[in-house]
Formats: structure tokens, C-alpha cells, sequence
């Protein structure tokens, strides 16, 4: 009985730790579009500037959270030169949205430089992958490297 019971038991405990960590995986805030997000600001321009500002509407969730959290140093970033000629030819806002899209992309486990294309080929149909890569890899070395 007392065999029966501590499997039973070991059981239980596997099964709510294994729930546990799939809802912390699954359920990450920062994919929560329920949970509405400060606008914050940064300084774009010589001007405190928020998100929905700088792109001229309503931020969604994940642009709101990669603003919040790179908004300050995406000025000096993109105007730094290292995003090539397509940053060039499509403007400051939005390779500032490229560049905020890809830290995002790049901060989440399990996301590759391919989920960037997908997610940024609605705005940007036009856009090489030549042409993305720079995005993607100096936003990774420079304004979002992700933590060791």
C-alpha cells in the first residue's frame, strides 16, 4: 500500500511540475496581447517620442514591448550606417521597426533569422533576404544582444 502510494504520489508531482513548465514556455507576458503595456518614450529626433508616435499608429503588443525595452538606443542605431543601402532607401521609421522586429524575433527561444523574414515580408513584400540580413545581424550584435 505504502508502494502504491508514494508512485502515486511521484505521479502527481511529475505531471504538475510538467504543467507548470509548459505554461511557463506557452505563456510567456510578453506574447500576452491581454495585458496592455505602458507607452513609453524614448528620445527620437531631440524629442520624447512614444511608440505610436514614431510609427504613426497604435503599437501592437510586441512592437510596444520592443520599443519599450530598445526604443532608447534605436536612434543611434540605425542612423550608425551598419544597416546597408536598403535601410537607407526606406527611411528611418521604418528601419527602426525592422531593427525593433528583429530583437524581438531574435529574444525568443526558438526563433530564427527565417521567422524575421515571415513576420516582416507583410510590410516589406519588396524586401531580399540580402536585404533583411542586415537587420537581423547587427540588431543582434549591437542594439539587442541577447543576455549569455
Amino acid at each position: 500500500m505504502r508502494v502504491l502510494r508514494a508512485i502515486l504520489t511521484s505521479v502527481v508531482v511529475v505531471c504538475v511540475v510538467a504543467v507548470g513548465v509548459y505554461l511557463v514556455i506557452h505563456r510567456s507576458p510578453q506574447g500576452d496581447p491581454s495585458r496592455p503595456l505602458a507607452d513609453t518614450s524614448a528620445i527620437i529626433d531631440g524629442q520624447r517620442t512614444t511608440c505610436a508616435e514614431l510609427f504613426g499608429e497604435t503599437c501592437s503588443f510586441d512592437l510596444q514591448s520592443e520599443y519599450n525595452q530598445w526604443g532608447e538606443s534605436i536612434e543611434s542605431f540605425v542612423n550608425s550606417g551598419v544597416l546597408g543601402p536598403y535601410a537607407r532607401s526606406i527611411g528611418f521609421v521604418p528601419a527602426a521597426k525592422l531593427s525593433l522586429q528583429a530583437c524581438g524575433v531574435s529574444n525568443t527561444a526558438g526563433r530564427t533569422v527565417l521567422d524575421f523574414n515571415v513576420l516582416v515580408r507583410a510590410d516589406h513584400p519588396e524586401a531580399s533576404t540580402t536585404d533583411l540580413f542586415p537587420f537581423w545581424n547587427a540588431s543582434r550584435q549591437s542594439l539587442c544582444p541577447a543576455a549569455p
